[in-house]
């Protein structure tokens, strides 16, 4: 790294730990017993038991493996609940098995450490990615930016949740692919270990397949690999990738375990296929298609204008910029994802648009780079007049994003002030 992309990562960082330590307030909060966390959340109060499950002192050595292992909820990969295990352990060596007294403090500690880090790691993963740290107004743009994207300010509110963890999975593996360029290497092998991981935890993974095709396909059209090699390297990444998924979730040697796990993920389709379970009082529509995910687009990332310009700025870049190969990793992952949520995905959760929308939206400062490299290749358009279209488009993207973010921070109801306050809120509306 030079000494600016140090300055730049160290400013970063700053910037990063200071919005990690804002959520320490409303995740304070909400939790103050058992009551009032099943009045204030859907989820938590489901997987925290078995997190405390773990944590029981073990009668032996085998009670402390199959607490470990085998922890019973397989709607969510293991690293899941071990690494929520891990960040409570400080908390039972202070206090013993007195620790389940502690319900605030475990889960403000784990909302924190498994929700808000892994999502703050992920997006600076992206931004550093797409910037390399070279341009400190880039960067932090960026960075400020997609730390402000409404989903993920919901996401960091009172929601102790894998989906933090899938999604830096997501990245990690864009990351060894991007680094890999074509070579076929370590990095790639790097990388189906990480798509293993993301598989394991949330099945996010599974949407690189079409992925890995092209990019594998890419590298036989650009002669790096024979048909005989691209066959050895395609076979090597899935098993990599399953052996990644296995080590990752060790309760897979148990019959039982692997029979409730394809029971509960079964189940777990049929839900997300046909709304089974979700409250069909409210106001939700349950139609798949497009047009359906309006509100949920509107009040989480944005209007569809800006997701349009988010999608073309992606689309450019994978053509023209410094970030080609990137972008188009990313786009290759997120169509076969999306179309899955339009068409297969009845309730509409916002995050599950994280894994597709975080990586789309670190590519909106592609445009002007790709215009720039496009008029560059056109001597046909070296006239007086084309000097003043990257700067127009360059202005142009200022002024959206400039929109973007004070329409993050300031729109009522699903923007930043509105989302925070009414964490800190969440208390005095009980009484």
């Amino acid at each position: 790294m030079t000494v600016t992309q140090k300055r730049i990562l160290l400013a970063v960082a700053l910037i990063g730990l200071v919005y990690f330590a804002v959520f320490f307030f409303p995740n304070a909060l909400g939790a103050k017993d058992q009551s009032m966390l099943l009045r204030t959340s859907t989820d938590e109060p489901i997987t925290y038991p078995y997190v405390l499950r773990m944590l029981q002192d073990p009668s032996s050595l085998k009670d402390l493996f199959v607490r470990w292992v085998i922890y019973g909820d397989y709607h969510y990969g293991w690293l899941f609940y071990l690494w929520s295990a891990m960040v409570l352990l400080p908390v039972k060596a202070i206090y013993g098995m007195g620790f389940v007294n502690h319900l605030q403090l475990n889960i403000l500690l784990m909302r924190q450490f498994v929700s808000v880090l892994p999502m703050v790691l992920a997006i600076i993963w992206l931004v550093y990615l797409q910037t390399r740290f070279k341009s400190w107004l880039k960067t932090l743009a960026l960075l400020v930016l997609m730390l402000s994207i409404r989903s993920v300010i919901r996401m960091n509110i009172q929601f102790w949740h894998p989906d933090a963890l899938s999604v830096l999975a997501v990245v990690i593996t864009l990351f060894f692919l991007e680094r890999d360029h074509l070579r076929f290497g370590k990095n790639f092998y790097f990388a189906a270990a990480a798509c293993g991981v993301s598989i394991g935890i949330k099945l996010a993974g599974v949407f690189f397949a079409g992925t890995i095709a092209a990019y594998i396909i890419a590298g036989m059209v650009k002669r790096v690999l024979s048909f005989k090699r691209a066959l050895l390297n395609s076979g090597l990444f899935l098993i990599t990738m399953v052996a990644a998924v296995v080590i990752t979730n060790p309760f897979l040697y148990n019959q039982g375990a692997r029979a409730d796990l394809i029971k509960i993920q079964t189940y777990k389709n049929l839900e997300l296929s046909q709304a089974i379970g979700y409250p069909q009082d409210y106001t939700v529509d349950y139609q798949k298609g497009p047009e359906h995910w309006a509100w949920t687009f509107r009040t989480s990332f944005g209007s569809w204008p800006m997701l349009g310009f988010v999608f073309i700025s992606l689309l450019t870049g994978c053509f023209w910029g410094p970030n080609k190969l990137l972008n188009r990793l990313i786009l290759a992952y997120i169509i076969p994802q999306s179309l899955y949520l339009f068409y297969f995905v009845a309730p509409k959760p916002e995050q599950y648009w994280l894994p597709v929308m975080l990586p789309m939206f670190s590519a909106m400062l592609s445009l002007p780079e790709a215009i720039k490299e496009f008029l560059a290749n056109k001597p046909i358009l070296k006239f007086r007049r084309s000097k003043l279209i990257v700067p127009a488009v360059t202005l142009a993207v200022a002024l959206i994003m400039s929109g973007f973010l004070i329409t993050n921070i300031t729109r009522f109801y699903s923007g930043f002030y509105a989302r925070y306050t009414t964490g800190l809120a969440i208390e005095n509306n009980l009484h």
